[in-house]
């Protein structure tokens, strides 16, 4: 009887049915819809800006982690006049990954609409609004120390700003050299808490 429950119940709820496609077919099915064009126009300017093959645009074009929560898009374009924006930052990834310290599909979220950036929690100056920034998910064995040398050090003549909410999910932008921890100040910052090394 129990176990004739639990089936009646599987049928009546999708996810017990079969599971909803991955992540790569979302993203071409997004694609497929009516967002061919302005992808290949922000191809282009990524491509012009040198940096189109930084990360892969399926990540780049990640909206929010809480995308599904906010019943938004998974994947949301920039506007055209936002599109150059975020050359610099990916500049700083690049950068980043040649060290070993990020992956390209570590993104969880890049540009936001105004709309989707309130329903995540977003300040209402995010640099997300600008496409200036992108959250990524760092593994488990991150190089905090290291990530914080080079914000140090590299970060005022690039611009860039390091956010921790946790240690393992940082925020990065080219919006002015700054740092700021999980209650957005910077005296919770990892880069201002943990020891720093010469």
């Amino acid at each position: 009887m129990r176990r004739t429950f639990l089936l009646l119940l599987c049928l009546l709820i999708p996810a017990c049915v079969a599971p909803g496609p991955d992540e790569a077919a979302r993203y071409a099915t997004w694609k497929a819809t009516h967002h061919a064009a302005g992808l290949d126009d922000y191809e282009r300017v990524l491509r012009k800006g040198q940096v189109a093959e930084v990360v892969p645009m399926q990540a780049l074009l990640r909206s929010s982690r809480r995308w599904r929560a906010c019943e938004a898009e998974e994947f949301l374009l920039p506007p055209p006049d936002r599109a150059a924006a975020i050359i610099p930052t990916l500049h700083v990834v690049r950068r980043l990954q040649a060290s070993g310290w990020l992956e390209g599909q570590g993104i969880r979220s890049g540009y936001r609409s105004a709309a989707l950036n309130a329903c995540s929690g977003g300040s209402s100056r995010s640099r997300h609004l600008r496409n200036t920034a992108l959250d990524f998910d760092l593994a488990s064995d991150a190089h905090v120390e290291d990530l914080c040398r080079f914000w140090r050090e590299q970060g005022p003549a690039l611009a860039m700003g390091l956010g921790f909410y946790t240690p393992t999910k940082i925020h990065i932008d080219t919006s002015g050299h700054r740092t700021w921890g999980k209650d957005y100040r910077r005296g919770t910052s990892l880069c201002i808490t943990r020891t720093q090394t010469p």
